[in-house]
Formats: structure tokens, sequence, C-alpha cells
């Protein structure tokens, strides 16, 4: 999978920027006010050379000194100021990320407030900019830089800027510090309510409440009961049954551990327009989301998704002991050109009986809605999200956003899908009503 810069661990807790020294200084440069007052510098000179007078020289020398005045405390207003990055820590798509910052005054004089800019191309408008107070001399701050991280991936953080000038507003001063650092985003995390996490028929309760699973298809040996329908022919017990009258089946134990399987498209063709809020970043927050919920539950889980790095990408195990790879890769994961039907096809060929199986697509093809019939005729129990780019239309600052809504063609016996838009609360979508939450 394609990384978002340097990899660091994601649960380090908190990285320690590399502290260096400033890199750049770059000679004070007027603003616009700044290029009015130099053409006016100019032109007073200029006349008072052609048409000389006290007047004329009078005012030209005004202008020429507090040109000069400006440009000398610009030139100066950074000087003997210091700035360090503190420890940064990783942050999740939505929530809060903190980027403290140490600013010094090492001279023996007051300094008035700057600004200190960052680019930061994982928030709104790439930077972030901060003000520091004036400093009292040999006198330090620390800024608590807060923002929303609205992209996910791994980020290096490279250049601090500090930004000053004169009183007057008539030039601007920047100096350039090399601070780097790197920054995890995980994905946007809802916190479930419930999920279904059983097949309807993967079990059934004996008189004690226990749960059985179906005749033949448990692992150990439980004890001998009549027939139900659904019962495999070979668990028959056949001298049970002369002995009954009746047709006795062999009994197993079910299983307890739940058998959960997520899919995820992946496909760069059906991906939204705009770069925050489209279809592909909602996915991964549902399948964040449900991976999070089942890392509290005693499950099984696997997961699924294209990859144009690795094919298919495949996790298993239990879901608490892969929470952090599958969050790894959903860190990481970019639109390939993986077909969503190619993965299912695959996951179909490994899937564990009586699974229950989430499949999150970006489309709705005919053969799509075959191969989920066809994992439903299985006994599995699918349960797609299926959230067009069409629901998802870019933001504009001056229009509300507005959808085309997406029907699915469907056929006698096809699974209805739960279609998702960007008004759409990913909670709501999975909440199972006829599940209860369990203990």
């Amino acid at each position: 999978m394609e990384k978002r810069g340097s990899r660091p661990g994601l649960h380090s807790g908190f990285h320690q920027a590399e502290k260096r020294g400033p890199v750049l200084m770059i000679i004070a440069m007027p603003t616009k006010n700044g290029i009015l007052l130099l053409l006016a510098s100019l032109a007073a000179v200029g006349t008072a050379i052609m048409n000389v007078g006290f007047a004329t020289a009078m005012i030209a020398s005004l202008l020429c000194a507090l040109t000069i005045s400006c440009f000398i405390m610009a030139q100066f207003s950074l000087h003997g100021i210091t700035i360090t990055r503190d420890r940064t820590h990783d942050a999740v798509c939505g929530g809060t990320l903190q980027l403290p910052v140490i600013a010094v005054n090492r001279t023996y004089l007051y300094r008035m407030p700057v600004v200190v800019s960052e680019k930061l191309p994982f928030c709104r408008g790439g930077s972030l900019d901060a003000v520091i107070p004036a400093l009292a001399p040999r006198g330090s701050c620390r800024i608590e830089r807060q923002l929303t991280p609205m992209k996910r991936g791994h980020f290096p953080l490279k250049t601090l800027r500090l930004v000053s000038g004169d009183p007057c507003g008539l030039f601007r001063k920047s100096r350039k510090f090399h601070l780097p650092a790197n920054v995890t985003v995980t994905p946007r995390i809802e916190p479930l309510e419930n999920l279904r996490l059983r097949h309807d028929h993967a079990s059934s309760i004996d008189q004690e409440g226990r749960p059985l699973g179906r005749a033949g298809s448990g692992m150990d040996f439980f004890g001998v009961r009549p027939y139900h329908p659904g019962d495999e022919m070979r668990a028959i017990h056949w001298k049970s049954s002369a002995a009954k009258g009746c047709i006795m089946v062999k009994e197993f134990e079910a299983t307890t551990i739940d058998r959960i399987t997520l899919i995820l498209d992946t496909d760069e063709k059906n991906v939204g327009f705009d770069d925050i809020e489209n279809n592909f970043e909602f996915l991964i927050t549902a399948a964040a989301s449900i991976t999070d919920y089942l890392s509290k539950k005693y499950c099984a889980l696997t997961f699924f998704a294209g990859s144009d790095e690795n094919g298919i990408l495949r996790e298993n195990g239990d879901a608490a002991g892969i929470r952090i790879k599958i969050m790894e890769a959903l860190t990481d994961l970019l639109p390939s050109k993986s077909k969503v039907e190619e993965v299912i096809a695959d996951a179909a060929e490994n899937l564990p009986d009586g699974s229950v199986v989430y499949v999150l697509t970006m489309s709705a093809s005919r053969e799509l809605s075959e191969l989920l019939k066809l994992m439903e005729a299985q006994r599995f129990s699918v349960q797609w999200i299926f959230a067009p780019k069409q629901h998802f239309p870019p933001r504009e600052s001056d229009e509300p956003r507005r959808m085309s809504v997406v029907r699915v063609k469907q056929d006698d016996g096809d699974i209805k899908p739960l279609t998702a838009s960007y008004r759409t609360d990913p909670v709501q979508l999975l909440r199972s009503d006829d599940v209860p939450e369990e203990e």
C-alpha cells in the first residue's frame, strides 16, 4: 500500500521532534502598503531633485526616513527568537490534534507578537497559523496549536515559519526553521451501539438455554436428539433411530465464536469527487467502526480489500488481536484498480461456514448482486452497504451540496443494500434493532 510519508508506529504515543536550527533567513519584503510607500518615496525624491525647495525636500526626507526605519524594524523583528517543536501525538481523523511549539526570546529586549505558520496537508486550507504573544526579555512561551485533521495517513512535518514585520505593516519578514516530525492520522471511528454478529440460522437453543449447532456442523459430540429440518443426513444415528422409532441425529456443541468477514471496495473509478468527504472515506470510517466494535467482542474477524501493491489484502484472526493491523491498513489504504467483484469472489472461497459478511461497496453492478445472492444461498448472512459517489457531491463554499439519487435495480431474491449518503450517520446505518446489545 502506498504510504503518505514515513511510517512510525501506530501506537507509539508521541513522536519526539528532531530539533534543528533555522535553515533560511529571508530579507524583509514590502507588503502592498509598503510598495505604495516605496513608490511615494521615489516620487517625492524625484520631485525634490527636479524642483528644489524646502517643502519638497522635507516631504522626501520624511517618506524616506519612514521607509528606512520600517524596513530596519522589520528586518530585525525576528532577531533572537527561536522556536522548537514539542512532542507530537497521533490523532484520529475528525478528532483533535495538538501540535505544540515553544518560542524563546534570547535577547534582553521585549519582542512584539509574531505568527508561526506551517503547511499541513491533512487539515482544511492546507496550513495552520497561530499567534505567539509578545515575549519578555529572555522569556519563553508554549503555544498549544490545535486543529482537526480531515485526512488519514502518515504525514511528515518539516518546516515551521515565523512571520513578523514592522509596527506600521509596511514590511514583512519571515524565518524558516527545519524541525522534522511525523504525525499519524487514523480513520475516524464511530461508537456503534450494536451490530449483527450471528447468522440467523447459525445455532439453536436447547431446553437449558445453551446454544447448539446444527447436527453435523459442530466440533464436539454432545448427544443424540430428534431430527430437525436443516440437519444433515450424514448425522443420522441409525441405531438410536431404530430404538426410538423416529429419526435421531447426532448433536454437536455449537461454537461460541462468531465469525465476521469484512469486504471493502477500493475501486478508484467509483470514488467521489470531494477530496475529504467522499464515499470511499465514508466506507473507511464504517470499516474502522466495525473493526473497533468487534475488537471488544469475542469473535473471529477476516478483512479483505483490494490494493495495487498487494493485490488483495487479507487480514484474519481474533478481532482484538488484529485490530491494530486492520487499522494500519485502513490508515494507508488508497483507491486502487482492483474490482470489488474480484475481491468478493476471492473471499467467498475462503469464508468459514456460518459467517456474517459485511460488504462495503461503491458500486452495485449486476455481477455484484449475483455474487451476493450466491453467498446467501451458501448460508452466509450478507449485510450490504452501498455508498455511490453520486450521493457524495463535492462541497462548494457558496452553494449547498446537491446529490442525485441512485436506485439499485433488483430482481426477485436479490439482497437489498443499505444505501448511504453524505447525510448518513454510520451509527444508525449499521445499527441492528433486532439484535440486543451483548454484555
